[in-house]
C-alpha cells in the first residue's frame, strides 16, 4: 500500500511539475504548427488545384501522390519522431535548467528581449547546422547516415522528419545550443523559437515557392527557403544552410537554378 501511494505520489507531482508544464507548452505549440502545414501539404499532394499547383518547385515531375512504400516510411518516421519528442522534452528542461533557467511563471519579457534573443537563436542554429550539415555531406556520413533523409529527392513537409538517430540529435544540438546556453529565457520565447524553427524546416521541405508566406518571397538570395533546400534534395549537393544563405555563399555552394553555376 505504502508502496502504490508512493508511486501515485510520485506521478502526481511530475504531472503538477514544471517538466511537465514546460513539456507540454513546447509540445503543443510543435504539433499545432507541424500539423497545420502539414495537413495542407498533403491535402495539395493529393488534389490538384492549379492556382496552387503553379507555385510547385519540381513541376516537370509528377506529382508524389503517396504511393504505399511512401505513406508507410512516412507513417513509421513521423510516430518515431513523435515519441522521441515526447521522451526528448523532460530531458531539454532539465538541460535548461543545469546550464541556466527557463521562466514559466513570469510575465512576457520586453519584445526588443524576444527579438533578439530570437535572432541570436536563428544566426546560431542556421551556423551549426550549416557545418554539421556540410560535414554529413562528405561520403562516409552520407552513405551511412544522411542518405536516409535523401530518400526523396521531391521533397514534402513530412519528409522532413525523415533523419537517422545521429542526424535528428545534431539537428537538436544545432537549434537548442544558443537557448540552453543563454542562461535565462521565457517561455513564451521558447514557444515562438520552436514554431518559427518547425515553419521553416516544413516550408523548406514542402516543394513548393508559395508566395508571401515563404522567405525567398522577401529575400531571395538571403533567404531562399524552398527554392534553395529543394534544389539540394534534387541534386543531392549545394545549399547546406537553413535560414540563410551566408554560408553557402561564403563557401561556394550557394547554387538555385542551373544558371548558377557555383559548385563546391
Amino acid at each position: 500500500m505504502t508502496t502504490n501511494s508512493s508511486v501515485l505520489s510520485s506521478s502526481t507531482s511530475f504531472f503538477e511539475s514544471d517538466t511537465w508544464l514546460f513539456s507540454v507548452y513546447v509540445l503543443t505549440i510543435y504539433e499545432i504548427v507541424f500539423w497545420l502545414c502539414n495537413s495542407f501539404l498533403i491535402f495539395i499532394e493529393l488534389v490538384d488545384i492549379p492556382w496552387i499547383d503553379q507555385y510547385r518547385i519540381q513541376k516537370q515531375k509528377k506529382k508524389l501522390r503517396f504511393q504505399p512504400e511512401i505513406v508507410r516510411l512516412m507513417i513509421k518516421e513521423t510516430i518515431i519522431n513523435q515519441i522521441s519528442s515526447l521522451a526528448f522534452l523532460p530531458i531539454l528542461y532539465y538541460t535548461f535548467e543545469y546550464f541556466g533557467h527557463v521562466d514559466l511563471h513570469g510575465s512576457r519579457p520586453a519584445w526588443s528581449t524576444v527579438l533578439y534573443q530570437i535572432a541570436l537563436f536563428i544566426l546560431s542554429e542556421d551556423t551549426i547546422f550549416f557545418w554539421t550539415h556540410y560535414l554529413f555531406h562528405t561520403p562516409w556520413l552520407y552513405k551511412n547516415i544522411h542518405k536516409k533523409h535523401h530518400v526523396y529527392k521531391q521533397p514534402t513537409g513530412v519528409t522532413a522528419v525523415l533523419s537517422d538517430p545521429i542526424e535528428a540529435i545534431q539537428t537538436e544540438f544545432a537549434m537548442w545550443f544558443m537557448p540552453v546556453f543563454l542562461k535565462e529565457t521565457h517561455i513564451f520565447t521558447i514557444c515562438l523559437w520552436v514554431a518559427i524553427r518547425v515553419y521553416q524546416t516544413v516550408a523548406a521541405h514542402s516543394g513548393y515557392n508559395f508566395p508571401y508566406i515563404m522567405t525567398q518571397y522577401w529575400l531571395p538570395e538571403l533567404m531562399p527557403g524552398a527554392i534553395a533546400h529543394d534544389f539540394h534534395h534534387q541534386h543531392g549537393k549545394w545549399n547546406y544552410g537553413s535560414f540563410f544563405s551566408l554560408w553557402d555563399q561564403l563557401m561556394g555552394t550557394h547554387r538555385l537554378s542551373a544558371s548558377k553555376t557555383t559548385v563546391n
